[in-house]
């Protein structure tokens, strides 16, 4: 097989990884972010500090698994050096919101002056913290992260009126690794 077609991620130093029975695990003071990444058409290595992912063969959807996987990987490195932020915004025209955290879900009140409270799940560990109009969402896992903020984005999606002129919900303004 070809040295092109096989996937080297190094982890830096100061992160253990290990892995075990298809779920590798990054640990960094405290923080451990774990993922479950066994794909049949792939082996996977950990050797000291270096992930190898080698494909059984080179069909283009085994190659395409393989650099996902890599890609996973280095978001994982990246989630537990730095982390990840979501930044939305709260905007209103009509009826203003109220937002809180209760729990593992969001509760969002008086959208478009319903009387009834509407709710989005926080996935994972992810943090919630809400100033006024602008809502923060961290964590080290991306997807979890990222869905929470899709939830959020979902649940004040506006249905069965002109969209341009109710402009109400919660969207996502900026999106990227935490400073």
């Amino acid at each position: 097989m070809a040295e092109k077609t096989i996937e080297k991620v190094t982890i830096p130093g100061g992160i253990t990884p290990s892995y075990a029975s298809g779920t590798l695990s990054l640990s960094k003071s405290g923080k451990t972010a774990t993922k479950k990444l066994a794909a049949p058409e792939v082996t996977i290595t950990v050797k000291e500090q270096i992930v190898t992912i080698t494909p059984i063969n080179l069909r283009r959807f085994t190659i395409a698994t393989m650099r996902s996987i890599a890609a996973h990987v280095r978001n994982m490195i990246l989630g537990i050096e730095k982390g990840f932020t979501y930044k939305l915004a709260v905007v209103h025209a009509h009826f203003p919101m109220a937002i809180k955290v209760v729990g593992k879900r969001i509760e969002v009140s008086n959208f478009l002056g319903e009387k009834n409270p509407r709710y989005a799940n926080i996935v994972g560990d992810s943090k919630v913290e809400i100033k006024g109009k602008d809502i923060t969402i961290t964590g080290i896992h991306i997807e979890d992260v990222s869905q929470t903020a899709a939830n959020l984005e979902k649940v004040t999606r506006v249905k069965g009126r002109d969209e341009r002129v109710f402009q109400d919900g919660i969207y996502i303004t900026r999106k990227g690794e935490t400073a």
